[in-house]
C-alpha cells in the first residue's frame, strides 16, 4: 500500500505541474462557471479553466483518476518517442512542440516516484531505521573499539597454539587464523594513523568527521545505511539534474547555439527515461527474469539511448557525437558518483 501510495502521489504531483494544452474534452459553449467571459470550447480563453465540470459524489474519483492517469494521448506520444528517438523529441520540445508531449519536468517527477515505489515492493532488505548509539559515536572511536576487539583475539588464539598437545592440523588451523588476524590489526592501525593525521590537520571537526561517521555507520548497520539512501534518492533526486548541468556545458563550453535551458531539458528527458528503464528491469527481475541478461540487455539500450538522444538533441554528425561520447558517459559516472556521495553524507 505505500508503494502505492508513492506511485500515486508522484502522478498527482506530475499532473499538477503539467498543463493540460492538447488533451481532448467535450467542446461546450456558453458563459465560463468561473469569470462569466463566453466560451465556445473546452476552455475559457480569458482565464483557462475547463468548461466541463464534474459535480456528482462520484466526481471525487474521477478528478482522483484523473490526476493519476489522466495524461491522456500526451504519455502514449511521449513514451515511444522517448525510447526510440530521444533526441529529436528533445529538440522539438525545447523548439515549442510541447501540447502533444509530457512535459520533461512532470516526466521526471512521476519517474521518480515510480521508480521508488517499484523499488520498495520489490526490495526485501531495509526497512525502518534501528536505532542505537552507534550514530553518535565518531570515526576514532569506532576504530579504537575495533582494534580493541582484535587484540582480544590475537590474545586468544596466541593462548590456544600455547597450549600443549595440539595436532599438527589444529596448529595450522590456529596459525592461519592468527596470521588473519594480525593483519586486521595492521590494517586498523593504518586506519588510525590516517585518522589521527586528519585530526592533528584539524580536518576531523568537518568534512572528514562527516565521511568517517557516515562509513561507520553504513559499515555497522547497513540496514539502517540502506534505508536512508532509499528514502533520500527519490526526494532528492531533482539534484541529480543541477549536478549534470555543469558536466553538460563543458561539452560545449561557450556555445551560443545552445543555452542552460536546452542542457536541462536533455538532463532530465534523459534521467527520466533511465528511471523508467531501471523501474522496468527491477520488475523483470522480481518475475524472475535472468538477472545478468537483463543487466547486460538494459545496459547496452541505455548506452545506445544516451547516444542516441545526444545525438539528435544537439543535431551533432556522427564524428563529433563519437568525440564527446566518451566524456558523456564519464560525465554521467561522475554526477552520479557525487549524488550518491551526496545521499551517504546526508544520511
Amino acid at each position: 500500500m505505500e508503494a502505492a501510495g508513492d506511485a500515486v502521489t508522484g502522478a498527482m504531483l506530475a499532473r499538477a505541474v503539467e498543463p493540460d494544452h492538447g488533451e481532448a474534452g467535450v467542446a461546450h459553449a456558453g458563459s465560463c462557471l468561473n469569470c462569466g467571459a463566453p466560451v465556445s470550447g473546452n476552455y475559457c480563453a480569458q482565464c483557462g479553466q475547463a468548461t466541463h465540470l464534474h459535480r456528482s459524489f462520484f466526481a471525487i474519483g474521477h478528478d482522483l483518476a484523473h490526476g493519476v492517469l489522466h495524461f491522456e494521448g500526451k504519455i502514449w506520444t511521449t513514451l515511444p518517442e522517448l525510447a526510440l528517438r530521444p533526441g529529436k523529441l528533445t529538440r522539438r520540445y525545447i523548439h515549442g512542440e510541447r501540447a502533444k508531449f509530457v512535459s520533461p519536468f512532470a516526466l521526471f517527477l512521476f519517474s521518480a516516484f515510480l521508480m521508488y515505489a517499484i523499488f520498495s515492493l520489490t526490495s526485501h532488505h531495509g526497512g525502518e531505521p534501528s536505532k542505537g548509539p552507534a550514530m553518535d559515536r565518531g570515526a576514532a572511536a569506532e576504530l579504537h573499539r575495533e582494534a580493541a576487539k582484535i587484540d582480544a583475539r590475537i590474545a586468544k588464539l596466541e593462548r590456544e597454539l600455547a597450549a600443549p598437545g595440539l595436532s599438527q592440523a589444529r596448529r595450522a588451523t590456529l596459525t592461519e587464523k592468527l596470521d588473519d588476524a594480525r593483519d586486521d590489526r595492521k590494517g586498523v592501525g593504518v586506519a588510525s594513523d590516517i585518522s589521527r593525521s586528519l585530526e592533528a590537520e584539524g580536518l576531523t571537526g568537518g568534512v572528514a568527521r562527516t565521511v568517517g561517521r557516515a562509513v561507520n555507520a553504513a559499515a555497522e548497520n547497513p540496514d539502517f545505511a540502506y534505508y536512508k539512501l532509499k528514502a533520500n534518492a527519490y526526494k532528492f533526486s531533482w539534484a541529480l539534474i543541477l549536478i549534470s548541468l555543469p558536466f553538460l556545458w563543458l561539452l560545449f563550453p561557450f556555445s551560443r547555439r545552445f543555452k542552460m535551458y536546452d542542457h536541462a531539458v536533455y538532463i532530465t528527458y534523459s534521467i527520466a527515461f533511465m528511471s523508467l528503464l531501471f523501474s522496468g528491469s527491477m520488475l523483470l527481475g522480481a518475475m524472475g527474469a535472468s538477472a545478468g541478461l537483463v543487466t547486460g540487455a538494459l545496459l547496452l539500450f541505455a548506452l545506445w539511448h544516451m547516444y542516441r538522444q545526444f545525438k539528435d538533441a544537439y543535431a551533432l554528425g556522427r564524428t563529433g557525437t563519437l568525440v564527446r561520447l566518451p566524456f558523456l558517459y564519464l560525465f554521467a559516472c561522475i554526477a552520479l558518483s557525487l549524488f550518491f556521495t551526496m545521499l551517504v553524507l546526508m544520511g
